[in-house]
């Protein structure tokens, strides 16, 4: 066992709140000092928040929703946002992340205990990742059976694409949901809530369409925020991906399509 996996091995047990506390404390160290053992660092970290998200911790339900540089000011008031918010990290593969790891260690920048919190980290980062494609079903609160296929779960991302009763509907948060079954009901109970709203959907399309000839000339990100503006409150916090799509789908509207950057006709 070389000294890397040693490392991870005893890292393992390391009290989660605690490894991060020293992982952001490492992070901190090399601000202004080396972008590459902050990136290495950073995404150890990520590999802890996850597993802390899995938790009932006091502070698992803000690594479920926030990404690392948000959640490091609650995991330690020595990160103060105002002083390191302004450095970043960069892109590195899972060999450059190991090779740098490998480096940190050999040059001992820090102590045993944040060298076994960064191990266990890193080596769970860059572990092979298997597509999740689990089935899911669950009883919507009408009796209707529910099934589909849970895509991601980490962090970043939830993901599941229904298959019954509606077939490839599609729910994405930014976020982690640990309970996919009600992931799926309440997919199924936001597509039937939105599709009951044709009133007042189309009360707002003339706001809609005033508010994006205001944008007519402007770039793409301004233009797709319009839909945002105008129908945010009526969506309200949806599981649903690309409402906008539906809308168009049920209703005949058209709305300004960011993804191939295409105005309505009536623009």
């Amino acid at each position: 066992m070389n000294l890397f996996e040693d490392y991870a091995r005893r890292g393992e047990c390391q009290d989660e709140v605690e490894a991060l506390k020293r992982i952001t404390r490492a992070y901190i160290s090399q601000c202004g000092i080396s972008l590459g053992c902050r990136t290495v660092l950073y995404v150890a970290g990520e590999a802890w928040m996850e597993r802390l998200a899995w938790m009932d911790l006091p502070l698992s339900e803000k690594a479920r929703k926030l990404p690392l540089v948000e959640l490091m000011p609650y995991i330690t008031d020595e990160y103060i946002p105002e002083q390191y918010d302004k450095y970043d990290i960069t892109g590195m593969s899972d060999e450059e992340l190991l090779a740098g790891c490998r480096e940190i260690i050999r040059e001992k920048l820090f102590d045993d205990r944040t060298n076994e919190a960064l191990c266990w980290g890193l080596l769970k980062a860059t572990e092979e990742k298997k597509d999740l494609s689990l089935e899911v079903e669950a009883m919507a609160t009408d009796g209707t059976q529910l099934k589909g296929i849970l895509n991601e779960q980490r962090c970043a991302v939830t993901s599941l694409t229904m298959t019954s009763p509606y077939n490839g509907l599609v729910a994405s948060v930014i976020e982690l949901v640990r309970d996919a079954r009600q992931f799926l009901v309440d997919l199924y109970e936001d597509y039937n809530r939105l599709r009951n709203m044709e009133n007042e959907v189309l009360a707002l399309y003339p706001k809609y369409q005033e508010e994006l000839r205001k944008h007519k000339n402007d770039s793409s990100w301004k233009k797709a925020c319009v839909f945002d503006d105008v129908y945010g409150d009526l969506i309200g916090n949806t599981v649903l991906l690309f409402p906008r799509k539906l809308f168009q789908e049920w209703f005949g509207l058209e709305f300004y399509d960011s993804l191939y950057r295409v105005d309505p006709t009536w623009l």
